[in-house]
């Protein structure tokens, strides 16, 4: 399973999200402490001057509990008395030298220590409550230097922790619309600025991998992206120029190559040709004149007994034979003569016409349709009329031996890339598809024993070869052959 990692944006978003967040934290903690305290000095600053204020309305002889209290129609009650309509006050109290209450005033079910509580006995100052829901101020009553008492007020601190809460609940709002405009403006200032190049450096890449070098990039941003995208520039130009340099080489080499094989074909096939032509000239030697006298002898003896049917079939079977033996050789040595380039020219139409006439007279093509089609206008082709002549006999030959009764063949030609193609194509029973790739080697045949040397078709071959053209086959059993010989026009 893929290990799961988040994007690029969304990891610096994160990280300035939480940057964000500490930073809030750090800054409402010390703004929020800061404003409390703020507030809550004012209101005990506030607290010490009403409380000083009430003090100094006080008689000079301060009552002792419970022998005396203050009374309510003194200065400083009265003065209590419009202190407690301010919606702050709490508790005001004032204890005698034992610390017994002898004057309080305040909101309904408050304590009447309150103001004292959590203020040290002997302090003089204030004090906000456990709670925090009040602030308290002390002040120690003197008279010459001693004292005689001590005063406590209480203010309630509802309205400035309200303030508090409303400052906090402002804070949170200013911070929520923050952190979505930050998120909101980052993510899409961060996309142009850094995660758009870097993507598409990423596809050029990919691209690249792909085998699709010279990729090349501009992108927008810093300066270290620029220096990126130049560097990768030049690397994709380097990966072009490296490419067309593999390619080029391996042009070279496959040209190389087929040099090689063509070298080596040909130095095969001259071989071949030296060992056909060494075996020819000896069998041409050795068996020509044994051969000449065995005709000659049988053609004597056909002369002198013209009335023996025995020995007329004799001798007429020997002198078939013996021509057949001599066709062979003179076949072995036509195929080991070296090819020598041509330069006749000859009339594709005027050569088909007089090779067919030629066959038509032995009776080669009796019970067989053959058809011409041939365009009187066709150009000449580089080719000696004498040798394209004897190539078409054997395509012709070969094509008739391979027809059943009633069969046809069809010779046609026309121009075709710059070469003269001509067609000769039968309806017979086909060349299996293993035999197509040796039909043009010397000897070999599809023939029963006795029907075909195998060298027709490898002699057609060496004539093309000699012109600068080659041969094709076609061929699906059951179905018929077509061989198609290419032939350099004289305009070519």
């Amino acid at each position: 399973m893929a290990r799961y990692r988040p994007s690029l944006t969304v990891s610096i978003m994160a990280f300035l999200g939480f940057l964000l967040v500490m930073t809030w934290l750090l800054f409402s903690f010390l703004a929020f402490k800061t404003a409390a305290n703020d507030l809550y000095a004012q209101k005990g600053e506030h607290a010490r001057t009403l409380l000083a204020t009430f003090v100094s309305q006080l008689p000079d002889n301060l009552p002792v509990f419970p022998e005396g209290i203050i009374s309510p129609d003194s200065s400083a009650s009265i003065y209590v008395q419009k202190l407690s309509d301010d919606a702050a006050f709490t508790r005001l109290t004032l204890l005698d030298r034992n610390g017994k209450a002898i004057f309080t005033a305040g909101r309904d079910g408050s304590d009447v220590y309150l103001p004292f509580n959590g203020i040290h006995v002997s302090s003089d100052g204030s004090g906000i409550l456990a709670d925090g829901s009040g602030i308290a101020n002390v002040i120690n009553v003197t008279r010459n230097g001693v004292p005689v008492g001590r005063a406590g007020l209480l203010l309630s601190l509802t309205a400035e922790n309200a303030r508090l809460d409303r400052t906090r609940q402002l804070f949170a709002a200013y911070f929520v619309l923050d952190f979505i405009m930050l998120m909101g403006l980052g993510s899409f200032i961060l996309s142009r600025i850094v995660v758009n190049p870097i993507n598409r450096l990423l596809s050029a890449t990919g691209k690249i991998t792909g085998g699709q070098y010279g990729q090349s990039l501009r992108v927008s941003g810093s300066s270290e992206l620029a220096r990126l995208a130049e560097s990768f520039n030049e690397m994709s130009m380097a990966l072009q120029n490296k490419d067309q340099q593999v390619s080029e080489h391996m042009a070279a080499l496959e040209r190389v190559n087929n040099d090689l094989h063509q070298a080596r074909e040909e130095a095969i096939r001259t071989e071949k040709m030296a060992s056909i032509g060494l075996l020819a000239a000896g069998m041409a030697h050795e068996i020509g004149t044994p051969l000449a006298s065995i005709m000659g002898y049988a053609d004597l003896a056909a002369v002198e007994q013209p009335d023996n049917p025995a020995i007329q079939d004799y001798a007429r079977r020997i002198s078939t034979d013996c021509a057949r033996i001599d066709r062979i050789v003179r076949g072995l040595l036509d195929y080991s003569r070296p090819r020598v380039s041509c330069r006749e020219t000859a009339d594709v139409r005027q050569v088909a016409n007089a090779t067919l006439e030629l066959l038509s007279q032995q009776g080669v093509f009796k019970h067989f349709k053959v058809s011409v089609a041939i365009d009187e206008r066709l150009p000449q082709v580089k080719a000696d009329p004498h040798q394209l002549q004897q190539v078409l006999i054997n395509l012709l030959i070969n094509s008739r031996d391979a027809l059943a009764e009633n069969g046809a063949i069809v010779l046609k030609s026309r121009v075709e890339n710059g070469f003269m193609r001509i067609d000769v194509i039968d309806n017979g029973t086909g060349i299996e598809d293993d035999d197509l790739k040796y039909i043009f080697d010397p000897f070999f045949t599809t023939k029963p024993p006795g029907k075909g040397t195998g060298l027709g078709l490898a002699i057609a071959a060496r004539i093309v070869e000699g012109f600068d053209g080659r041969i094709t086959v076609k061929s699906k059993l059951g179905a018929g052959t077509c061989f198609t010989v290419w032939l350099p026009t004289v305009s070519g």
